[in-house]
């Protein structure tokens, strides 16, 4: 089943001259299977699947859409998300864009001191747990 997902995650995320095809990515095809639990939905692909050329393949994906939108729906989420936080994917965005491939935080976003006088109104109030 991995190879039919794959080649489904590469019919959904080709790639192209600047942009890696999410199928052929370490690990992608079996983060996706782990968020989206896609096996049903590989099941209701025609049988010849994997020979079709790109065209058929984006019609077999457009009806199996059509049948099931919320399974579609959460198989193109965990495929989005994977790729996009895929290593290979961040440097392109890197190289593309010079937008660092990296977590806002630590080097990210300079917070200004946290003000202690927030938290005044909530330390006047008594407790609303009780000891456990």
């Amino acid at each position: 089943m991995t190879t039919l997902l794959a080649l489904v995650i590469d019919t959904l995320l080709p790639g192209d001259a600047d942009w890696p095809a999410a199928g052929s990515l370490d690990g992608l095809a079996g983060q996706v299977a782990a968020d989206a639990a896609p096996d049903a939905l590989l099941a209701a692909l025609p049988a010849d699947f994997t020979a079709l050329d790109v065209a058929a393949r984006e019609d077999a994906l457009r009806a199996l859409e059509a049948a099931g939108p919320v399974a579609f729906e959460r198989l193109v989420t965990a495929c989005y998300l994977a790729y996009y936080t895929h290593d290979r994917v961040r440097a392109a965005l890197e190289r593309l864009t010079g937008y660092e491939a990296r977590p806002p935080q630590p080097l990210g976003y300079e917070l200004p001191p946290f003000d202690e006088r927030l938290l005044e109104t909530q330390r006047q109030r008594p407790p609303f747990w009780r000891d456990a």
